[in-house]
């Protein structure tokens, strides 16, 4: 069986909404595409399927405990292009512009699941972006721009952890608090993935 390496992002449940905004403003844009969340006191309209199909609805009550999944999308993100991006899109994807001129790499199917965390943080939600194929999980990894937009994703929103799952090599702290713990990390060649 091949890697799933992904991305925990804890975040309080007040900020669940904000932080699929944030999502949603960085995913690529699909018109064959969507997927509507419904929330206590709103909701938000993704260019994404949820279990690979489009057009539907999903409720999402941030104030109930569940044993269960609260959440699952099947996303693409674009990413700021960095050298490991680029690699990626050689193959893979597309590198668009975007509004500042930016260089954007698009990388999917990421899926997003959240869940309830309240046994390890009270009050708070843990969203897991987890790569689909072996390749991406080592692009998940290597890319110090997915680090650290996945570090300003948790800061943005108040969350006091973000970690990169790195399986059976266990998670690494990418947020403390309000600390950056690897935006400065080049070289991940070390974790042998």
């Amino acid at each position: 069986m091949g890697l799933d390496y992904g991305y925990e992002v804890y975040v309080h449940r007040d900020f669940a909404r904000p932080l699929l905004e944030a999502v949603k403003a960085c995913c690529t844009s699909d018109p064959d595409r969507s997927t509507t969340v419904e929330f206590p006191d709103g909701r938000v309209v993704l260019p994404c399927t949820t279990g690979f199909v489009s057009g539907t609805s999903v409720p999402f009550d941030t104030t109930a405990a569940a044993e269960g999944s609260l959440l699952e999308l099947d996303l693409s993100i674009s990413f700021p292009a960095d050298n490991e991006l680029l690699k990626w899109v050689d193959d893979e994807g597309i590198v668009a512009t975007g509004p500042e001129g930016d260089r954007l790499c698009s990388v999917g199917h990421i899926y997003l699941f959240a869940w309830d965390a309240s046994t390890f943080l009270p009050d708070h939600l843990r969203f897991d972006f987890i790569a689909a194929t072996t390749r991406m999980s080592r692009l998940f990894a290597r890319s110090a721009s997915i680090r650290a937009w996945f570090a300003d994703l948790t800061f943005e929103h108040g969350g006091p952890l973000c970690l990169l799952d790195l399986e059976e090599k266990g998670r690494v702290a990418i947020t403390l608090g309000s600390i950056d713990c690897q935006r400065g990390v080049v070289d991940w060649d070390g974790l042998y993935i």
